[in-house]
């Protein structure tokens, strides 16, 4: 295989070298000993057959060639054989005799008699060849028998060889005979060469030496009578052929690796490419797994590098991943019905949208099915392997093939969608601007100004909304402009924002339902937001109600996870604090002041997504500052009905005549209790004007007006309030329950009760986050160390809101609180502090007396079994109380009480309250995950588990005698499980509901309400 074309890449040449100095494989040593055994086969007369066994494009030519370049031509005549060119069997005696004399000598008198000798013989010899059916010592009488009956002048052939080996013989020269690609041969023409070899051309002093692969011919030879496919006799005939085998020296590794190096090289130099760290690194793996475990001769590791200097210049170095598309073009040239399947599947197997483990999805690229395709079985591994590096969704981890997925947008893969058609393409794609261009477009607006460039990318995300394929290539471009603009710096990320706000305009998709290439800008805006720093966005930008929506998805998907945090966190931040609080606080103040503009703009305000305003600002500043603002502001006369209507539901639906939106619900008790019911009442007059009648099942939902919303829902809230009058139960909130939790076993040891039964205690756990598993210690917690842990432990149950409510009863019932203090620790694993209330009353009292109210708490810090990486947070607080030793003041008691209920039995809304403040203590728990980890913000939900227990039962600790029951029994333990995000009264009043409902009482329904929401 030719070397010389590797300085100028010309992989495509195919000549074999003709120097020694050009052997690039080590070789020298091997030629070296051939050249000597060639001496010593040439001092004797016997003809002797030498054959040079290796693989096709492993060398066997430039072998032979520095073989015969070491010869000394004074004493070898040398002549060489090309099969190919060879018309027939006939022509084989020809030719081969012909060679023969071509390489004796002219001058000499016995090199003419030889010569002369030669042609008589040849003209004898090349119809005789015909007569000799076979080769070896069987057929040796028939051979001897058809030459004798052919003559000429009265001389039979075996006259005319004698004569022949007499003036070789007197010549004494030695002659080499080459034959080279042997291998190529048809069967005649292999079984023709082999005749002539071994009978005609078996002459005094004429030796040979034919290069070719052997399990080429042994298959070649199995086709024929010879062998008449017995592999054993193929391979006994080709013994008696071949006098003396040569193996040709394999390309050891490092010279294969160096061939490859250099052609990579080249070919990256020559499309004015660079690799980057990670690149060179994947480089080296896919060439030590994979492609030069397979290519291991030069001539197919020269035939990749040809294809790759095609045609990366074509498809653009700086447009696709070089290690990706060397693999590919590997995959393509070697596999061809491997590469069309991978061709044919190209969409699915860089769908990220799929869930479906992959390996059931894509059975096609198994071991299995790619035997099928024509991959050796050697190579069915590797391939396999090759193709999970390259399309991470034939991974059969799906939890791996996922984030490998993620990982690799932007980085041009052949996994990416938006550039695995332009390895298939081979050449640059027409319709796309390329990442050159759109590199080029960035950097312009980057320094503000706007070029040729600019106006290229301009023009590519001006698509014609009502054409798919150009929509797909704008979103695509997109995406690419998001990728390409990681390495701008603050500033230019700032004065890049500007431009990408002017497109949406351009670039929304009503027709696709909504779905268009404005959802990508988003992304591209997001990417700029993650790292501006300068100059603010513009008030225009804050201002336009089109933009607004945008700019809102754009910050949720610019912050850390969990958005919500993040943005909550950003929005309380001081103005100044950072750019970015900057422009969360001024978008979401921007969204408020939408949310009132639009409202009062009623039935004449344009479509526009106000729930997700709504949504939007409860993430960043709580439900209740919202609650809070949207009370002001019914309060300062914002109407009832337009508002409800904003938060009516609207659905996209896709059916087969297109798509099209409609009214999907308005969750009319989240509405009350946001608005609060009286002054929903209080607007019945509104409402009623607003429904004009109409009941929500008889409206047309297709209808999306403003107006139709509007109608929607003061119907539903009208509903809502008639049923209120009759059934207040309903009225009352929901919160989503866990039937499935980790709490079973979770009985910790909070409150010292000196061995005496509490008369009613009440726990709250909270774990963060939601999970099916409890913190375990396999790993010894987190956060920091022991010391500062119960620092920070004693200071949050200071300010947690069950202290707060236990300070408040100093005054209504006459006990002092006492202080928090660490009762048990375990390092950074669980740490248990204890309080609790002491009477005020001087005296002698018993344990009881003196101390009526303990509280105590525990926190736990560890790591989910099942997900060791996962931290996990667990903050238990208990109540209880010895009710039994109070009078009905709360002061301690003469005696222990035995009536029902007991002189110092909560209310109704005392218990209320105080549910309430346990609850809250899930806010407790995520400030104290902030602190002991202030890298990561907490999770958005929780699991709540609340439980009440009372030795005597419900009525004996809560004054419930006004309302009705049914039945006696005594239940002693009641809870429930939440999923916990905000909205602590809402736990409250329903664990409340139910814990009555579940003791049987009835009719309590109205006053939970009137506590859950009281009258303004």
């Amino acid at each position: 295989m030719a070397v010389s074309g590797l300085p100028d890449g010309s992989w495509w040449v195919d000549d074999p070298i003709d120097e020694p100095g050009e052997d690039l494989f080590g070789r020298g040593p091997f030629v070296s000993r051939a050249v000597a055994l060639l001496d010593q086969i040439g001092s004797r007369p016997s003809s002797t057959v030498v054959g040079l066994v290796g693989p096709w494009g492993s060398g066997k030519t430039s072998t032979i060639r520095m073989i015969v370049a070491n010869l000394n031509p004074d004493r070898w005549g040398v002549t060489w054989i090309n099969p190919w060119a060879l018309s027939g069997p006939d022509a084989v005696v020809t030719e081969l005799l012909g060679a023969i004399r071509g390489a004796v000598p002219e001058k000499a008198s016995a090199g003419t008699r030889v010569r002369q000798q030669l042609s008589r013989y040849g003209a004898l010899a090349t119809p005789a060849l015909s007569m000799v059916p076979v080769v070896g010592s069987a057929a040796t009488a028939m051979a001897n028998e058809a030459i004798q009956r052919l003559t000429d002048q009265g001389t039979t052939l075996g006259e005319q060889a004698d004569q022949v080996r007499d003036a070789l013989l007197a010549l004494a020269r030695p002659t080499l005979v080459v034959i080279d690609d042997v291998d190529r041969l048809q069967p005649e023409q292999l079984l023709a060469v082999f005749r002539a070899v071994r009978v005609l051309g078996r002459l005094p002093h004429v030796h040979y030496v034919l290069a070719y692969d052997q399990q080429t011919v042994l298959d070649v030879l199995s086709t024929t009578p010879i062998a008449d496919k017995h592999g054993a006799r193929a391979v006994a005939f080709l013994e008696k052929i071949v006098t003396l085998r040569l193996e040709q020296p394999p390309v050891r590794l490092e010279h294969a690796e160096s061939l490859f190096n250099t052609g990579c090289a080249g070919a990256l130099g020559r499309a004015s490419a660079s690799l980057s760290e990670d690149a060179q690194r994947r480089l080296v793996e896919e060439r030590e797994a994979l492609l030069l475990r397979v290519l291991t001769e030069p001539r197919s590791v020269a035939r990749l590098l040809t294809q790759v200097d095609i045609y990366l210049p074509l498809v653009g170095a700086s447009e696709v991943d070089f290690v990706d598309f060397i693999t590919l073009t590997f995959l393509r040239i070697t596999y061809p019905r491997l590469y069309q399947a991978i061709a044919m599947h190209r969409t699915a197997l860089v769908d990220a949208t799929e869930i479906a483990e992959p390996s059931r999805r894509r059975p096609e690229f198994d071991e299995e099915a790619l035997a099928q395709l024509d991959v050796p079985a050697a190579h069915t591994g590797r391939v396999a392997d090759a193709l999970q590096r390259l399309f991470p969704r034939l991974n059969t981890d799906p939890v791996r093939s996922t984030v490998a997925q993620h990982r690799r947008r932007g980085q041009r893969r052949v996994s990416d969608p938006d550039y695995t058609e332009r390895y298939f393409a081979l050449t640059s794609i027409i319709d796309e601007i390329s990442d050159g261009s759109l590199a080029q477009a960035i950097r312009e607006l980057a320094d503000g100004r706007r070029g040729v460039a600019t106006e290229d990318l301009t023009a590519a995300l001006r698509p014609n909304l009502t054409d798919a394929q150009a929509c797909s290539r704008a979103a695509r471009t997109l995406r690419r402009a998001a990728s390409l603009s990681a390495e701008l710096s603050g500033s230019e990320a700032a004065a890049v924002i500007p431009y990408v706000l002017d497109q949406f305009d351009h670039l929304r998709g009503p027709a696709a339902g909504g779905f268009g290439p404005d959802e990508e800008a988003t992304v591209w805006l997001a990417a700029l937001l993650q790292q501006a720093d300068g100059e603010p966005l513009p008030p225009t930008a804050l201002g336009d109600p089109g933009l607004l929506p945008y700019l809102l998805n754009a910050i949720r998907m610019a912050v850390p996870e969990p958005a919500d945090a993040t943005i909550a966190n950003l929005a309380a931040q001081p103005p100044g604090s950072s750019w970015l609080a900057d422009v969360v606080q001024a978008t979401y103040e921007a969204a408020w002041a939408r949310v009132q503009e639009h409202t009062c703009l009623g039935d004449t305000a344009p479509i526009e997504p106000v729930s997700l305003y709504i949504s939007r600002l409860e993430s960043a500043f709580g439900d209740a500052d919202v609650d809070r603002r949207i009370t002001a502001a019914v309060n300062g006369g914002l109407p009832v009905a337009d508002l409800a209507a904003r938060l009516v539901d609207i659905e996209v639906a896709f059916t087969s005549t297109g798509t099209h939106t409609r009214i999907s619900g308005f969750d009319k008790a989240a509405f009350l209790g946001r608005i609060g019911r009286h002054r929903v009442s209080a607007a019945r007059a509104q409402l009623d004007r607003a429904a004009a009648g109409t009941r929500p099942g008889a409206l047309d939902r297709a209808d999306v007006s403003w107006a139709n919303r509007r109608r929607f829902a003061a119907s539903a809230l009208i509903e809502a309030l008639d049923a209120g009058i009759t059934e207040p139960g309903r009225l009352l909130p929901a919160p989503p329950e866990e039937q499935r939790h980790p709490f079973t076993n979770h009985r910790p040891s909070l409150m010292n009760d000196g061995g005496e039964p509490l008369d009613l205690t009440l726990q709250v756990a909270v774990l963060l986050p939601a999970g099916d598993e409890t913190p375990t210690g396999a790993h010894n917690g987190w956060g920091p160390p022991a010391g500062t842990r119960e620092e920070i432990f004693l200071a949050a149950m200071r300010s947690a809101p069950i202290s707060g409510w236990l300070r408040a009863r100093h005054s209504d019932w006459g006990i002092a609180a006492e202080p928090w203090a660490i009762s048990d620790a375990n390092g950074r694993h669980y740490t248990t502090a204890q309080s609790g209330a002491r009477a005020a009353t001087p005296g002698a009292l018993g344990m009881r007396q003196a101390l009526p109210v303990r509280v105590g708490a525990q926190l736990i810090t560890g790591h989910a079994a099942q997900s060791p990486s996962q931290q996990s947070l667990l903050l238990t607080v208990g109540i209880g109380f010895h009710l039994a030793e109070l009078d009905e003041r709360h002061r301690p008691a003469e005696a222990r009480a035995r009536v029902v209920p007991l002189p110092a039995a909560f209310t109704l809304h005392g218990l209320f309250e105080l549910t309430d403040a346990l609850v809250r203590c899930a806010q407790t728990a995520k400030a104290l995950w902030m602190q002991l980890d202030d890298q990561s913000p907490p999770p958005e939900t929780a699991l709540l588990h609340l439980s009440l227990t009372t030795a005597e039962g419900l009525p004996a600790v809560v004054d419930l005698s006004i309302y009705p029951r049914r039945g006696t029994a005594v239940r002693n333990q009641y809870f429930k499980v939440y999923q916990y995000r905000s909205g602590s009264r809402d736990i409250a009043a329903a664990a409340l509901r139910d814990w009555l409902s579940e003791a049987g009482y009835r009719h309590h329904e109205q006053a939970i309400l009137d506590m859950w929401d009281p009258a303004p």
